[in-house]
């Protein structure tokens, strides 16, 4: 993980005034921002068409026969941020485009991806008090744990610290704490979001303007015979909806390495082989 040198007290200075410090203190940040992230990144328009589809179709399989491009091509090119293969099936450009807000609900094998995938990418990712969020899992997704950033907020309001992180950080997890953000917050929030070209996640509660929002719900496990044995996969149902995208959905099971393996992997679902392997309890 990151580490960043201390700053001076701040304790006696107003909101405004260390809010203006921080600022600051994150623009000399070297290296906090790719290489490639536009400066000028326009608001975001409707993303390209995609065929009608059936509610429930398994789109991961065959999704797109194309040879997929490089995370560093899709951020020069198509101003994007790499996703992993459960996601990169529902998205018109099988990547996120930069100056979008999402939310995250559901298991959290999907927001690990997100942070491992843009990570490993290069690109910067801050965590905002997400204290149940598994490094040691990011770096299992094959993530770069160097490239991510912990975030306290401690008892202040976590939206003042995602709106810091906007300014020199790609990625931006945040939690709102399960509340509904006001609509005039969460216009200025957005705003800067896109006029810095990051990537903004929420991870629960409400907030108006979000241009996509990501469920995921477990539905089965592998490994597990008559109640007993040990998980060796997850296989996770992803559905993908939000302003000018249709809802996609999509199955992708998470296979641990066997012995000789390296690291975890990611392979489409077909529907028929998912009837008869339900979800089972898990001690907790």
């Amino acid at each position: 993980m990151a580490i960043v040198d201390a700053i001076r007290d701040l304790t006696g200075l107003d909101r405004a005034t260390q809010l203006d410090v921080l600022r600051r203190r994150m623009a000399t940040v070297p290296g906090g921002r790719r290489d490639h992230a536009p400066t000028d990144l326009p608001s975001i328009t409707a993303p390209e068409p995609v065929a009608p589809i059936a509610s429930g179709t398994d789109l991961a399989v065959g999704a797109d026969d194309s040879e997929p491009l490089s995370a560093a091509v899709r951020g020069k090119t198509l101003r994007t941020m790499p996703v992993p293969p459960p996601l990169a099936a529902l998205l018109p450009r099988r990547a996120l485009a930069r100056g979008t807000a999402i939310t995250v609900t559901g298991a959290g094998s999907i927001l690990i991806a997100l942070v491992a995938e843009a990570s490993a990418a290069g690109h910067h990712v801050a965590l905002i008090g997400q204290p149940r969020l598994s490094l040691l899992a990011v770096h299992e997704h094959g993530g770069d744990l160097a490239k991510v950033h912990l975030v306290d907020p401690g008892k202040t309001d976590p939206l003042d610290a995602a709106s810091i992180c906007l300014d020199g950080v790609d990625l931006v997890v945040t939690t709102v704490h399960g509340r509904d953000v006001p609509p005039t917050r969460a216009r200025a929030l957005l705003a800067r979001n896109r006029r810095q070209a990051s990537v903004l996640i929420l991870t629960d509660g409400h907030m108006p303007g979000i241009d996509l929002t990501i469920t995921s719900t477990v539905h089965s496990y592998g490994g597990i015979e008559q109640g007993r044995g040990r998980i060796k996969s997850i296989t996770l149902e992803t559905t993908v909806h939000g302003r000018g995208t249709q809802q996609r959905t999509g199955r992708y099971t998470l296979t641990a390495p066997t012995f000789g393996e390296q690291g975890l992997r990611w392979t489409p679902a077909p529907a028929d082989e998912l009837a008869a392997h339900r979800p089972v309890a898990v001690a907790q």
